[in-house]
């Protein structure tokens, strides 16, 4: 499979980069400015995804789009950069008709113990970090003009070692034998990479935990 990985140099982005590779597939790594070990099997492209109407043609013959964009939770304007970046990645899938897979966040997850998602009830400051995500979902699930796929990891994603042996849900936040709601990025990788594909999960959430 020939991917586009958009956000490719962040935090979640290098790890699916690395991921898909080890799988074999062709990987198109997109990011303004990153930079990337050589791989016979790795095109890199730096653009920014905002001009994404030039950005349309130098990958019309990918399979898919991964979306791992994020401007950076120290962005001052993090609610504006966040939605006008995910937004001009909405509007290359739906140019190209192609099929995109969407990393947002836990915010908008349920709780299994309020049944009101996580959003509504947390305080100022982490509503202000999520808020361009939370929102990126609600008018996701009201649009299937495209085939779209989004992503909410577990409440703690770090960078741990792989288990490569997690639980997958779709609305509701997971927790661990722990009590813990936590994930490595590798093993979202591993999810992003040979989970979230598949196409009964078209206009659907999926969220991840380790066991």
């Amino acid at each position: 499979m020939k991917i586009a990985i958009i956000g490719a140099s962040g935090f979640v982005g290098k790890a699916t980069v690395t991921e898909a590779l080890k799988n074999n597939h062709q990987v198109i790594a997109i990011s303004r400015h990153g930079q990337f070990e050589e791989n016979s099997n790795l095109n890199v492209l730096h653009h920014d995804i905002n001009d994404w109407q030039s950005l349309a043609p130098k990958i019309r013959d990918v399979d898919l789009i991964i979306s791992t964009f994020n401007p950076g939770w120290k962005d001052p304007n993090l609610y504006e950069d966040f939605l006008t970046g995910a937004h001009s990645v909405n509007q290359l899938a739906k140019s190209l008709k192609k099929r995109v897979i969407i990393v947002g966040g836990a915010g908008s997850l349920f709780s299994q113990q309020t049944n009101r998602q996580l959003f509504v009830d947390a305080d100022i400051n982490f509503q202000n970090m999520v808020r361009g995500a939370f929102e990126l979902y609600e008018e996701l699930i009201k649009d299937d003009s495209f085939d779209w796929t989004f992503v909410s990891p577990a409440l703690d994603l770090n960078a741990d070692k792989p288990n490569y042996n997690y639980n997958v849900g779709g609305d509701y936040v997971l927790y661990n034998t722990e009590g813990e709601s936590k994930i490595s990025i590798y093993d979202l990788a591993d999810l992003l990479i040979s989970i979230a594909p598949a196409k009964h999960l078209i206009h659907k959430r999926v969220t991840l935990a380790n066991k």
